[in-house]
């Protein structure tokens, strides 16, 4: 009985070191926005949905598709999804959804950085 009651804690204390791990946030990370349509996981976005293309590195070959994402720019935050590949983007650089940029700042800005990180 006392080991299995150990092995319950165990295994508690796991789970909660996993949820306590730090999430990695992409500081400085440069903005720039895009006309949403068919995207490169396999669907189509409207026009406004609050969705993220990834750099090629980042998107690896599709295996990033569909995660959510967080999005702050200026102490503004926002959920959105990956759902696409930037070609023209490199490193922690993503370019967002025009609805998802004017959630954040006008679109005349044309450039912001910021801060994003994977939720899940």
């Amino acid at each position: 009985m006392f080991a299995a009651t150990r092995s319950v804690v165990f295994v508690a204390l796991l789970s909660a070191l996993a949820l306590a791990a730090p999430v990695k946030r992409f500081d400085n990370a440069r903005y720039t926005y895009y006309d949403a349509g068919k995207n490169a996981c396999g669907s189509t976005d409207s026009n406004t949905d609050y969705v993220i293309a990834l750099s090629p590195e980042f998107y690896n070959n599709g295996a990033n598709c569909w995660r959510s994402v967080t999005v702050q720019y200026n102490g503004k935050q926002v959920q959105a999804r990956a759902t696409d590949e930037c070609p023209g983007c490199s490193g922690d650089q993503v370019d967002l959804s025009r609805p998802l940029f004017a959630a954040l700042a006008p679109l005349d800005k044309g450039v912001l950085y910021g801060q994003w990180w994977y939720n899940n």
